[in-house]
């Protein structure tokens, strides 16, 4: 007896669309760390930006007399005296908070003499950036960008 095959058998098309499926999960989770990955840079730079704006005050903080002490040094004080673009800046935004290390910062209080410092919104960013605990990325007087990965 002769078959004419016209199409495929049901087993053939559940294992295609097991196939796509599986392909379907790794392109989604790649997609999902390189976002996070765009994000964390992005906001690397954003801080890198913050930490050369309180490194300009830091040399002469008599050009802003608006800024009295440095405990009072906020992204808005430097927005005010010019040091930093008010389009650009806000001290947190959907993903990360940013805080400029002085005697009332929270983020910055172990380690060297930080300037900046940044941390993750545990919600908004994927698990490989929390380690459980957090993520924190801070730049010292230096100007070098420390990342700390499980930071509380």
């Amino acid at each position: 007896m002769k078959y004419n095959r016209k199409g495929f058998t049901l087993i053939e098309l559940l294992i295609a669309a097991t196939i796509i499926g599986i392909l379907a999960v790794f392109a989604t989770v790649s997609y999902r760390n390189s976002a996070a990955d765009t994000r964390v840079a992005g906001a690397r730079s954003k801080l890198d930006v913050l930490a050369g704006a309180v490194q300009r005050f830091n040399l002469d903080p008599s050009a802003c007399p608006a800024i009295n002490t440095y405990s009072k040094l906020t992204v808005a004080n430097l927005i005010n005296c010019g040091y930093l673009e008010k389009a650009l800046w806000n001290e947190t935004d959907e993903y990360f908070d940013f805080q400029i290390c002085n005697e009332s910062s929270s983020l910055c209080s172990s380690g060297p003499a930080y300037l900046a410092c940044m941390t993750g919104i545990s919600a908004k960013l994927p698990n490989h950036y929390l380690k459980e605990k957090g993520y924190r990325y801070c730049v010292d007087s230096a100007g070098k960008g420390i990342e700390q990965l499980g930071a509380e």
